[in-house]
């Protein structure tokens, strides 16, 4: 996995940098700059005004009593697309408006959701789960006499 991460983390900007270069070379140096901040500009704008929806289905979920796990999991995919936005290239921009997209969140939403009841299903279930619980307080007394036994002298004291 680190292996993995170690190459995203050098092929993305390499990649990042031949696209620029091809799309500078088709449109000019200063226009693919230019464009890359519009895209980043517009992109903030645009996550910003779903994530205000997100959060606003968020409340209204959550005061309907139901679970928010769908909206958390819209916003989750609104903050990897702001970061994306951020990220100065076009590839990163691409994925970015993929994931601003509502319908293509909730799908990959969704696919968390069912893969993550698939593996809560597939776990073998504890053995200390069945069987008889007892939910009960306990006080630790101290080496000395406990309150029950002080009353229980003084009772036989006062007969």
């Amino acid at each position: 996995m680190p292996l993995l991460f170690l190459a995203v983390i050098i092929t993305v900007p390499y990649l990042e940098f031949l696209v620029f270069a091809e799309v500078a070379d088709q449109i000019g140096g200063l226009s693919a700059l230019m464009l890359t901040i519009l895209t980043a500009v517009l992109g903030i704008y645009i996550i910003k005004q779903e994530g205000i929806q997100v959060l606003s289905s968020i409340k209204n979920t959550m005061d309907r009593g139901e679970s928010p796990v769908i909206g958390l999991l819209h916003g989750f995919f609104l903050a990897i697309a702001g970061f994306f936005f951020l990220l100065p290239g076009f590839i990163t921009d691409s994925i970015a408006v993929l994931l601003a997209i509502a319908p293509i969140r909730g799908m990959l939403g969704n696919m968390m959701v069912n893969a993550g009841k698939r593996n809560f299903d597939a776990k073998p279930k504890s053995t200390y789960s069945s069987g008889i619980i007892i939910d009960g307080e306990f006080e630790e007394a101290d080496d000395k006499t406990s309150e029950i036994e002080k009353i229980d002298i003084n009772e036989k004291e006062k007969d």
